[in-house]
Formats: C-alpha cells, sequence, structure tokens
C-alpha cells in the first residue's frame, strides 16, 4: 500500500511539473509572438514614415484606421480619415513642406500596439527660410479583421530642437 502512495505522490509531482513546464512555455510563446509583433510593427512605423516622405498625405491616409484619430498638439481631436486629411491636407501642400519621424520602440498586447518616437517637420516661412519643428509622437496601433495593423490613434507634441554635440 505504502508503493502506491508514494507512486501516486510521484505521479502527482511529475503531473504538476509538466503542467507548470507546460503553461511556462506557452507563456514564453505569447511572450515570443508578442515581442515578434512589436518588430513588425516598429518595421511597419518606419515605412509609414517613409511613404509619407514620398507621397505625403494620401501615403499617411493610406496606413490610417477608418475611424482612426489625431489628438494634434494645440488643436481639437480630429476623427475619421476624411477629417484627418481635410485637418493634414494644407500641411503637406504647404511650400517646403516636409515631416519625419523616428521610431524608438514599439509594444503589443493582443491586437493592440503602440510605437513611440521623435519627429521633425520644416516648412518655407513667409520670409522664404526653412521653419523646422521638433516633437515626439505615440502612435496606437490596432490590428484590423484581416490581420493588417492600422493607426487608431496618433498624438504628437511639440519638443525643443534636440541639442547637438559638441
Amino acid at each position: 500500500m505504502r508503493i502506491w502512495t508514494r507512486f501516486g505522490t510521484a505521479v502527482a509531482i511529475l503531473g504538476a511539473a509538466w503542467i507548470g513546464f507546460q503553461l511556462g512555455a506557452a507563456r514564453t510563446a505569447a511572450a515570443s509572438a508578442e515581442k515578434d509583433q512589436a518588430k513588425t510593427l516598429l518595421d511597419m512605423d518606419r515605412k509609414f514614415d517613409e511613404a509619407t516622405f514620398r507621397n505625403g498625405v494620401d501615403a499617411w491616409i493610406s496606413y490610417c484606421a477608418e475611424d482612426g484619430m489625431l489628438l494634434p498638439d494645440g488643436s481639437a481631436i480630429v476623427a475619421g480619415r476624411e477629417a484627418i486629411r481635410k485637418y493634414l491636407g494644407p500641411r503637406f501642400e504647404a511650400p517646403g513642406f516636409t515631416l519625419r519621424w523616428v521610431p524608438i520602440d514599439a509594444y503589443v498586447s493582443g491586437d493592440l500596439g503602440y510605437t513611440y518616437g521623435v519627429w521633425k517637420s520644416s516648412r518655407q516661412g513667409e520670409d522664404g527660410k526653412p521653419e523646422v519643428s521638433y516633437g515626439k509622437y505615440v502612435t496606437l496601433w490596432r490590428k484590423q479583421y484581416n490581420g493588417v495593423w492600422r493607426l487608431a490613434l496618433d498624438i504628437g507634441n511639440s519638443s525643443p530642437a534636440p541639442e547637438t554635440r559638441k
């Protein structure tokens, strides 16, 4: 009888260890998948910058969800693709306008993720000389039903010019 009790205890311990190992492996796999998705999102944000630099507001809109929103610095919330196009269009059409950003990092959990980074914008001033602005941003991304990430919310605000090294 004692041998069966010891055997039962050993089986229970081995079973618990096996379950713990499986749960740990599942968590590790999920964390690895989220890291892969974060890398994908970071790469996509870089492509978003490049496409917008080359093709302006049309490219910006192509990355935006139908119900995407902007929370621009010093302005009201801008909701929906067409409202965003109407808001951003004049900026992209301004003489000498450029906008570039550099994503710093990304995080993903399920079908939501975010990227953040810094941006630089310039346009031609009234005196014909370039006016340069700097800032930082956070973009919230939502994975659509078809598996494609789309911009759900973009927040940007101004920053002082970066310090130069001497």
